[in-house]
């Protein structure tokens, strides 16, 4: 037997497990509602949740690299990046993981789970850090849209361009 095949047996038990801990990351209100409908319409967050969560399963028993674990990741990142989550809050949800494979795995298969837990977070942190600085360029763009605009209506400055306001992003 082997990690990927622990991983594909256990995936409903680890599933549950997983998705009641990175709940329980947010307020007991928040908590109670994310968990209650998994519902797209009903409960957006809770659903793109669970399915980033499997998703990320189904990597751990598959083939994966750091690009496609970021990418499945991506969807539950963009929501705890806006959130008021510092960044060690909003990627600890994957440590988790950890504590409940060690109730699953065989001990001789510990180590080789921990790794690949420790590059889904390493994923995990590099879409927040991305996601972060898009957050950041856009509050950027926006501030220099609002101050221009109110030099242009003082006259003080010309019509400006869309490359000029986004000039920082093209490199």
């Amino acid at each position: 037997m082997t990690v990927k095949q622990i991983l594909k047996d256990n995936h409903s038990i680890l599933l549950k497990k997983w998705f009641q801990a990175t709940i329980d990351t947010y307020p007991a209100q928040s908590a109670k509602i994310l968990g209650k409908d998994v519902d797209r319409f009903d409960n957006p967050v809770g659903a793109v949740t669970r399915e980033t969560l499997e998703d990320i399963l189904h990597l751990l028993a598959d083939d994966y690299t750091a690009d496609t674990l970021e990418k499945a990741l991506d969807p539950v990142i963009r929501i705890r990046a806006v959130q008021a989550f510092s960044a060690a809050e909003a990627v600890s949800f994957i440590f988790a993981l950890k504590n409940i494979g060690e109730t699953i795995m065989d001990s001789a298969f510990a180590r080789e789970f921990d790794r690949m837990v420790d590059q889904v977070v390493l994923a995990g942190f590099n879409r927040l850090m991305k996601c972060r600085e898009d957050i950041f360029l856009l509050k950027a763009t926006e501030s220099k849209r609002r101050i221009h605009a109110a030099f242009e209506r003082a006259g003080l400055v010309q019509e400006l361009k869309e490359e000029d306001l986004l000039g920082s992003k093209k490199s």
